[in-house]
């Protein structure tokens, strides 16, 4: 017998008896697939489990006598293996540490099988699985969410995005409940005071984005849109979609066939709104999930309105980028986000130009989040744990890559690339480097490379030699021999026009040559780049209004991250902000841009000692006369209550606040919550009591919002009242872990809600989910001292336990020294201002 032979039979032996053998531990076996699958369930809203049975029938790739599953707190009770038409009870086993249980079979089973399970499992009461969710006027109801790795909870399943299959859910319920599932409903058997609602079986689908909804619903129909899209929502709830709702969803459907040249490739889009915590929507495969309180009011902002249409825009897109092109394991789950951000933002500027404003520069709101202990995109992932890791990265460095890539490719070839991606890979799994194939330029396949697999951000810094100028590139956060493959597009100005050149930074600098007759740069054209830069070249400042607005925002960000940091004088930046400002009408985006500025100092930069000199050092310079009952019926008007009422103390501004606050309805006024979070600061120990009592009867809708304002307390008796609240009967059914941190926005409380958060610890663990604690030292992100930085330490000694808290404190406690060192400049800078 040959090598080879021998091989083979070793080979072959110990496929047939250990079967999972050649999976990572946390994968499934490679050769396992789903046929497909069909689920019963009886669900109840007002019991706290769910009785289920599934047969999974089984297509194998080679002989196995193993067959596998996800369970996670399945109480499975009975487990038969169905093969050449006979049965076999198997013992019921228990999962491992990443809740796959596999059976070894009485016998070896070739080409399909079939295992039938029952089982039954608990409600979660949070949002994983199945969860239970408390409606007005009592109407319990049940909603779902299954990503990450939580259809497991609710039936055992193949629960990995690459085994896709169809499925067949037939679901009974009390007869009075409504059913909502991904298909349309097959027919109804009624079995005295019970229903049984089968559903038709779906188009071939991952496990993330299926759906269930039990309840007492109503129906809003939208027969303009071709697919007849309705809108359920809980009865009894006060949900009032936008006028311009149909038109967004056709448009962005009209706008994504025609850019990726692809049909829609489903027959439904329906869309079930409730209270999904934090979650702002789920793409759902046919019945998007789609949060409450994302649903502005008419009268809301400018930015909250164009929030929501991205929203809506980013959830469609989801059809053909993470429903129908799936990522091939959750290490690439930025291939589902950063595509639909992308072209949501393109979406939402086609249709509504003049009103696109937040979909510029989504490089800003990463920057801050890729710091020394963040995750590059594509990270190890191998379990729903490691999934608590995506953020707002996955969603706004995604985005500014394929900005980037569209910036250096062109867009007329970008276009091309992802029409190819799109045609490709329909209806299958992707990875990240099969997307970069598709550019066959090296430097764009590193570009992606460098950007995906790296942390943090170069910082470009530009000088001039001679006719040439020179680009340099260091880390961001001065990690040696660290470099990007980068992209550039800048723009050259002689004093008559402008022009544009392109270049790529590879290593630590390249040159670029120009004309004599060059009077600017900037190296940020279309303000799509994901680094920071500095201007070092002695040529004159780029004259302001030759950038576009998403340039000019960049600008900005990138003015402030240089503040921050030391490269310039932070009260120089201030006193550019406040010029600029006394220039603006004070009801104009641009001036709101700069009022959120001016917040973020507050928010971010001025600690302990300086928010007072500051906020006195702005109430002596912007020199706008406010009307405040004319401003808070304008577009911007929250963010200047905010500033004025909230920083700068303007008795004016508290008492229109309180005028307003006190107008019959004005829950339903679009600066509710800002209202609120200026009357909570400044409200006595009986005013804050009188809130609270206002809160709790207000209805779902507007609580939300109303929570988080009314953490923005100024004493440490209101800060003890806001926990009270967070932890009381009164916020059941909300998510309450991330508001904690509302209190230690102000410098001044940070030690005392220390305090008070460890007079809760116990209450704290009974509330929030077992992997949510983890966070929890997240909530003193904005610490800020030496003495702030122990009082973290001492608060989370007892919390050591927790599986992942160690690595989240730790990252915390770095935040802390690191902006313990940047304040020391910032208040000496701002104390000499003044």
């Amino acid at each position: 017998m040959s090598f080879t032979q021998i091989g083979y039979v070793v080979v072959l032996c110990m496929s047939l008896w250990l079967g999972a053998a050649y999976a990572a531990e946390h994968r499934l076996p490679q050769h396992l697939s789903l046929q497909q699958q069909i689920v019963h369930l009886e669900l109840d809203p007002n019991k706290v489990t769910l009785i289920g049975s599934t047969t999974l029938e089984f297509k194998l790739e080679k002989p196995s006598q193993i067959l596998a599953y996800h369970s996670k707190n399945l109480n499975i009770k009975e487990v038969q293996l169905i093969y050449q038409g006979k049965h076999w009870s198997l013992p019921v086993t228990s999962p491992n540490r990443y809740e796959i249980i596999e059976h070894e079979l009485p016998l070896v089973v070739e080409s399909s099988a079939q295992l039938h399970i029952v089982y039954s499992a608990r409600y979660s009461q949070h949002v994983e699985g199945v969860f239970q969710v408390k409606g007005n006027q009592g109407n319990n109801y049940l909603l779902s969410q299954f990503q990450s790795m939580e259809a497991r909870r609710v039936f055992p399943t193949l629960d990995e995005p690459d085994k896709k299959t169809q499925f067949t859910f037939h679901i009974t319920t009390p007869k009075t409940y409504s059913v909502l599932h991904n298909t349309n409903l097959r027919s109804v058997e009624l079995r005295d005071n019970m229903k049984v609602s089968e559903f038709s079986t779906t188009p071939l689908m991952n496990t993330d984005i299926l759906t269930l909804a039990v309840g007492k619903f109503k129906t809003q129909a939208f027969p303009d849109t071709r697919l007849n899209t309705k809108v359920y929502s809980p009865a009894g709830n006060q949900v009032s979609l936008p006028d311009y709702f149909s038109s967004t969803i056709e448009g962005a459907l009209s706008f994504l066939e025609q850019y990726l040249a692809k049909p829609f490739p489903f027959k439904r889009l329906d869309f079930v709104i409730g209270n999904f915590g934090s979650v702002a929507a789920m793409e759902n495969l046919g019945l998007i999930s789609l949060n409450e309180n994302q649903i502005p009011q008419p009268n809301a902002s400018i930015h909250a309105h164009c929030q929501f249409r991205k929203l809506l825009a980013h959830e469609v897109a989801h059809s053909w980028f993470g429903n129908d092109i799936t990522m091939a394991w959750y290490d690439d789950y930025w291939l589902n986000e950063s595509f639909t951000e992308f072209i949501a933002a393109k979406v939402t500027e086609s249709l509504y130009p003049n009103d696109a404003a937040c979909t510029h520069i989504p490089q800003a709101k990463a920057f801050y989040d890729d710091n020394s202990h963040a995750l590059p995109l594509i990270f190890d992932v191998k379990n729903r744990e490691d999934t608590l890791a995506y953020g707002q990265l996955h969603y706004t460095k995604g985005r500014a890559i394929l900005e980037m890539l569209e910036q250096a490719a062109g867009e007329s070839a970008f276009q091309k690339h992802i029409q190819q991606y799109v045609l490709s890979f329909a209806g299958g799994n992707v990875s990240t480097t099969q997307f970069s194939e598709l550019f066959k330029a090296r430097d764009l396949q590193r570009f992606i490379a460098s950007f995906t697999q790296s942390t943090g951000f170069p910082l470009i810094s530009v000088s001039k030699n001679k006719q040439h100028l020179v680009f340099e590139q260091q880390d961001w956060l001065n990690r040696e021999n660290q470099f990007w493959t980068v992209p550039l597009t800048i723009k050259l100005w002689d004093g008559r026009s402008l022009s544009q050149r392109k270049l790529t930074l590879e290593g630590d600098q390249e040159t670029l040559s120009i004309t004599p007759q060059t009077k600017a740069v900037f190296i940020d054209a279309g303000g799509v780049g994901y680094f920071r830069y500095v201007d070092n070249t002695g040529l004159e400042e780029f004259p302001f209004s030759k950038l576009n607005a998403s340039e000019q925002a960049s600008f900005r960000d990138n003015q402030q991250a240089l503040a921050i940091t030391g490269y310039i004088n932070y009260m120089d930046y201030i006193q550019g902000i406040v010029k600029e400002l006394n220039q603006l009408d004070i009801d104009t985006s641009e001036a709101n841009e700069l009022i959120g500025k001016l917040l973020d100092a507050f928010l971010e930069h001025a600690q302990l000692g300086s928010q007072e000199k500051l906020a006195d050092y702005l109430n002596r310079h912007i020199k706008h006369k406010l009307d405040w009952s004319d401003i808070l019926a304008q577009p911007f008007g929250g963010d200047t209550l905010k500033l004025f009422g909230l920083y700068l103390k303007r008795p004016t501004a508290i008492a229109a606040a309180l005028h307003h606050y006190r107008k019959p309805h004005s829950q339903s006024h679009a600066y509710f919550s800002d209202m609120v979070s200026v009357l909570a600061n400044s409200a006595t120990k009986s005013e804050y009591k009188q809130l609270i009592k206002q809160f709790k009867q207000m209805p779902s809708s507007v609580k939300n919002d109303m929570l988080s304002a009314l953490g923005y307390v100024s004493s440490e008796e209101n800060v003890a009242l806001y926990y009270d609240l967070l932890l009381s009967d009164a916020t059941q059914g909300m998510v309450i872990d991330y508001r904690f941190q509302y209190p230690i926005f102000n410098p001044a409380l940070r030690l005392a809600s220390a305090k008070q958060i460890k007079k809760r610890e116990s209450e704290i663990f009974k509330r929030v989910a077992q992997s949510a604690l983890q966070w929890f030292p997240y909530n003193f992100l904005l610490a800020c001292s030496s003495a702030q930085k122990h009082a973290v330490e001492q608060l989370f000694l007892d919390w050591q336990h927790i599986e992942g808290i160690k690595g989240k404190l730790d990252i915390v406690k770095d935040n802390i020294d690191q902006c313990t060192q940047r304040s020391q400049k910032i208040s000496k800078s701002i104390s000499a201002a003044n």
